[in-house]
């Protein structure tokens, strides 16, 4: 009887694909490696208010700053309230001679502390002036980063993110780039519009005003087409070609057309396509020559006609390009996340004892010094001491030693006075236009 009810009363749902909005796995992040890591006996007995202040003191009185120091801060974060002090001390190390000497650890532990505590428009403004901060992506925190901006569906940042894996030129980890290609593809798919609108002509005979600018001196223009690029949707194209044409899949060749288009490397672009469309085993996705066709200024309108006639003759591939993209990444972590967690985990643990041992190699070299400077201190009460029990002994010398300070210290006045003089004396000359 009740189980009839129970059968009256259920509702039959439905059962809903959810979509995946994420790729890496839980255990790709190493956790618990990580914490253990962190939570290691050096790390554990830092005061981080007292050791920043001890920090900040002896920069601004000496001018130098241990990488050991801020590696250990780095890695002794547990509250984003200490984000600001790390912050501030990565840009005095990158201001100091240590600056070489930076450990491997305080990069990772920079970008992992901004993504679980901080703000990660603020660790991409890092990662994009190395110059300030010396703070670059190694893969695992380059996919991390990757995989959660994905997740949460901002794909320019992303996209800045793939662009300095571009920048830095190695392409090796299949998951890293893989992401890259999905982030940039999302990117310039959202962010072109479905009929770009020619820019409007200048009228010729509307006068415009000259705004002259005195300047000391010219400099020769200079673009080297890699670390002066700006304009995000330039960067999204190199990174999607230079990535790209590293592979041979069928899904990247897609993206290397896209790319390069992107890119606006319109005298490359038909040459890419003429060699693709002559492989038998390259199919071409329609989303790509949608693109081609969108994408069409009066600039590339010649360019993109070449290669949409030369595509025509080409197969069409089966499947969005998206879901091609997605399984290309899919792939790529079913191959190499085992051994990319491996490698973390190997990594951590080497990276505890480097620390513990570039600790010790510090205060071996501290204590050096210190024994150093109490000998000389020693020697110098000694000389002192000297002195005094053979004054009379060698008052003629010590005499003649007070007349010669005295005579360079009047020397070095009366110079001075002369310089002063001289300064206050002097007349700028006249310059008169020459008559023509």
């Amino acid at each position: 009887m009740f189980r009839s009810l129970r059968n009256k009363f259920l509702i039959k749902i439905p059962l809903i694909n959810i979509p995946k909005n994420t790729f890496l796995t839980n255990e790709y992040k190493c956790a618990n490696a990580w914490n253990s890591q962190v939570n290691s006996t050096v790390l554990t007995k830092v005061n981080l208010g007292d050791f920043y202040t001890s920090l900040d003191q002896n920069y601004s009185s000496k001018g130098t700053i241990s990488a050991i120091d801020v590696d250990i801060f780095a890695n002794a974060v547990r509250d984003g309230v200490y984000l600001e002090e790390l912050k501030d001390l990565l840009h005095k190390l990158r201001l100091s001679s240590e600056t070489g000497n930076t450990l491997e650890s305080t990069h990772h532990a920079t970008v992992r502390n901004f993504m679980e505590f901080g703000n990660i428009q603020e660790l991409v403004d890092i990662l994009k002036h190395p110059l300030n901060y010396g703070i670059f992506l190694d893969y695992y925190t380059a996919n991390l980063l990757l995989d959660k901006l994905i997740k949460s569906q901002d794909y320019e940042m992303a996209t800045n993110v793939a662009a300095l894996i571009m920048l830095q030129e190695d392409y090796t980890n299949e998951i890293t780039c893989s992401l890259c290609q999905y982030a940039c593809y999302k990117f310039i798919t959202e962010h072109t519009p479905d009929n770009q609108e020619l820019p409007k002509e200048v009228e010729k005979n509307k006068k415009v005003e000259e705004v002259k600018i005195r300047v000391k001196f010219l400099r020769n223009p200079y673009f080297d087409d890699h670390f002066d690029i700006k304009d995000i949707k330039l960067l999204s194209g190199k990174t999607l070609a230079c990535i790209s044409k590293c592979f041979s899949d069928n899904v990247s060749n897609n993206l290397q057309i896209l790319g390069w288009l992107f890119y606006k490397k319109y005298d490359q672009l038909p040459t890419i396509v003429n060699k693709l469309s002559q492989n038998t085993s390259f199919k071409v996705h329609k989303e790509v020559i949608d693109l081609l066709k969108t994408v069409a200024s009066e600039e590339s309108k010649e360019c993109v006609e070449k290669c949409i006639n030369m595509l025509s003759n080409v197969k069409m591939a089966e499947g969005s390009i998206e879901e091609s993209i997605k399984n290309l990444v899919e792939n790529a972590i079913n191959k190499s996340q085992s051994k990319d967690i491996s490698i973390q985990e190997k990594m951590f643990k080497d990276w505890e004892v480097m620390r513990e041992q570039k600790l010790q190699e510090q205060i071996t070299r501290l204590d050096r010094i210190k024994r150093v400077q109490a000998i000389e201190e020693k020697q110098n009460i000694l000389q002192k001491e000297e002195q005094k029990l053979w004054f009379f002994e060698n008052e003629e010398k010590i005499d003649l030693q007070i007349e010669e300070k005295e005579q360079m210290e009047d020397k070095s006045q009366i110079k001075r006075k002369t310089l002063d003089k001289s300064d206050e004396d002097y007349i700028p000359p006249e310059i008169v236009p020459k008559r023509r």
